[in-house]
C-alpha cells in the first residue's frame, strides 16, 4: 500500500471525526432542551396541582427523572417554579387569538374566552396563589414571576378593553370600569368560582363572560352619547 493511499484514508478519517464532533454538541443541546421542557411541563403540571406546597421530588416523579437530573437542569426550587411560571405566562400569550380586522368581534370575543377559561382551568392553583400573596410573601426569583404573569394579565385586560371600545366607535379612552370587568372575566378566579362552586364547565364560564362583557360594553358606550 502507497504512503499516498495512508494519507488519503487519514484525511477521509480525519474529515469524518470532525463531522461527527460538530454534530455531537448540538445532539447533546437537543437531549438537553428536551429534558428541560419535560422537566418544566411537569412542573406546570404539579405546580397547577399542589401549589406553592410541590416539592422537587413531586416533579421530578412527574417528569420521570430524578432529583439530581432535575438540579442538572435547573439549580434550585424556587428557579425552577419561576421558569416553570414564565413559560406558562409566554404559551398562555401564544394561545390567545388575535382579533380580526373588521369591526364585528363578537365570534372573536367568545373564541378569546373559551381558550381563556380553558387554560385558566389547567393552570390551576398556583396561579390563584400568585394573585392572592403579596411580592414580600415569595422568594425573589417567584415574585419576579409573579411580577411578570401580573403585568401580561393587565396588558391583556387593557388590549382587549381597547379593541373592543374602539371597534364598536367608542371615543377617547374606554372608561376605566370597563377594563375592570374585561379584566374580571379574564381572571383565574372567575373561572375557580364558576367552576367551583356552581359547577360550571369552563366553555359555560367563557360564554357567561362573553355576554357580561357584551352588557358592559352597551353600558359603557351608551354613558358616552
Amino acid at each position: 500500500m502507497s504512503p499516498m493511499s495512508d494519507t488519503g484514508k487519514c484525511r477521509r478519517y480525519d474529515s469524518r471525526v470532525t463531522h461527527d464532533s460538530a454534530i455531537a454538541p448540538s445532539l447533546a443541546d437537543e437531549r438537553r432542551d428536551i429534558a428541560r421542557s419535560r422537566i418544566l411541563r411537569a412542573a406546570q403540571k404539579v405546580l397547577a396541582g399542589r401549589g406553592l406546597a410541590a416539592t422537587v421530588d413531586d416533579v421530578a416523579e412527574a417528569a420521570g427523572v430524578n432529583r439530581r437530573t432535575v438540579f442538572r437542569h435547573f439549580a434550585t426550587r424556587d428557579g425552577l417554579f419561576a421558569a416553570a411560571i414564565k413559560e406558562g405566562v409566554r404559551t398562555y400569550a401564544l394561545q390567545v387569538p388575535p382579533p380580526p380586522e373588521g369591526d364585528d368581534l363578537r365570534v372573536w370575543l367568545l373564541d378569546l374566552l373559551l381558550v381563556v377559561h380553558r387554560l385558566n382551568a389547567r393552570n390551576g392553583r398556583i396561579y390563584w396563589e400568585l394573585a392572592a400573596l403579596q411580592p414580600d410573601d415569595l422568594p425573589a426569583e417567584l415574585a419576579a414571576a409573579a411580577a411578570e404573569r401580573r403585568e401580561s394579565r393587565k396588558a391583556a385586560a387593557a388590549a382587549v378593553t381597547s379593541r373592543l371600545w374602539q371597534a364598536r366607535g367608542g371615543q377617547e379612552a374606554p372608561p376605566a370600569w370597563l377594563a375592570d370587568t374585561v379584566a374580571v372575566h379574564l381572571s383565574g378566579f372567575t373561572t375557580q368560582s364558576l367552576t367551583g362552586d356552581f359547577g360550571r364547565t369552563p366553555d359555560e364560564v367563557a360564554r357567561v363572560s362573553a355576554q357580561v362583557i357584551e352588557a358592559a360594553l352597551a353600558a359603557a358606550l351608551a354613558e358616552r352619547r
